[in-house]
């Protein structure tokens, strides 16, 4: 009797302790991958506070300069979740980051592009020889970079092609330190403004199987032990959405407050990028058909060697799932 009355005293204890347990495990911040003056939705979000108003918990937002900091920083599990494009998130996947495509913030069409020095001896493409071509290593900058030149029959080393970050960019313009630039805005649109000319975009790359966009990834982990503060990303990032889809003006206002830019800069981002609706990315355009994209991308960074070696196809299907949208789309 004296076993069975010690059994219950200890499960009425366990009882009692749980809600202080559920407390305990709940994440005392959340660590967002930022990426300031792209992707204008995640910059709504945050301006307005609406992931910290429905998770309830902290949130930090730390900056990063372009997609390739942000797999560095997922292959040390330094952020939660946050923004990348679908080239350095391919990457990442391929180096074996636990991460989880959940949300499709953009596709870039004319918001991102290759702009060379006017007056310069550059004409077209095949001019780039020879010639100092600045982008971000790694980013999807760098990715249609490559699939431009290579579209123009010329290889990579071909050109003096420059690792350097956006605002770094902008600097090297001013000195004249670099003739090109493949780079997304408000970056672009600042270069064009200072005798630059812009002669190619990702849209013209569509038809070759160069798709650039940024999407929302979450640490594997979170989608198993925290599936409502995933939730609760969902839920904002749809409601920025939809600000751009009903009231663009609003949404431009807001953005620009959020980057620091100019409603000119931000009415040239949004211009250039299509938004896809949370609805419109269940389909095969978008999420619905990440993970064969990112196996052909995987396969264009391979041919380009930017990765050594690409993954099997189950893998970058694996790293993307529709779930979390579903529910947070759920009444």
């Amino acid at each position: 009797m004296s076993n069975l009355k010690h059994l219950l005293l200890s499960m009425s204890l366990l009882l009692m302790a749980s809600p202080a347990l559920a407390q305990a495990e709940k994440m005392s911040q959340i660590v967002v991958a930022y990426q300031p003056g792209d992707a204008s939705s995640q910059g709504i979000v945050k301006q307005e506070g609406w992931f910290t108003e429905v998770s309830g918990t902290p949130v930090v937002y730390k900056d990063f300069n372009s997609g390739a900091d942000v797999y560095r920083a997922m292959a040390s599990g330094a952020v939660d979740m946050g923004l990348i494009g679908n080239a350095p998130f391919t990457i990442a996947v391929t180096q074996g980051a636990k991460y989880t495509a959940v949300w499709w913030y953009v596709v870039g069409m004319t918001a991102e592009g290759l702009v060379v020095r006017d007056p310069s001896p550059i004409h077209s493409v095949a001019d780039l020889k020879g010639q100092k071509v600045a982008t971000p290593f790694g980013s999807t900058s760098d990715f249609m970079l490559h699939g431009t030149l290579d579209a123009a029959g010329l290889k990579p080393q071909e050109a003096r092609l420059i690792n350097l970050a956006p605002q770094a960019i902008l600097a090297a313009w001013t000195r004249g330190d670099i003739n090109a630039a493949y780079i997304w805005e408000p970056v672009l649109g600042q270069l064009a403004k200072q005798n630059g000319r812009i002669i190619a975009f990702n849209k013209d790359l569509l038809s070759k199987g160069y798709l650039a966009g940024d999407v929302g990834f979450v640490k594997t982990s979170l989608l198993r032990e925290h599936p409502e503060v995933v939730k609760a990303w969902m839920m904002a990032n749809i409601r920025a959405m939809d600000l751009i889809k009903t009231d663009r003006t609003k949404a431009e206002e807001v953005a620009a407050k959020a980057y620091g830019s100019s409603i000119d800069e931000m009415k040239a981002t949004f211009e250039g990028d299509l938004f896809p609706t949370a609805q419109e990315q269940l389909g095969p355009e978008y999420l619905g058909g990440l993970g064969d994209k990112l196996y052909q991308i995987a396969t264009l960074l391979a041919s380009e060697k930017l990765v050594p070696e690409v993954a099997a196809p189950e893998v970058y299907k694996a790293a993307v799932s529709v779930e979390p949208l579903k529910a947070a789309m759920m009444p």
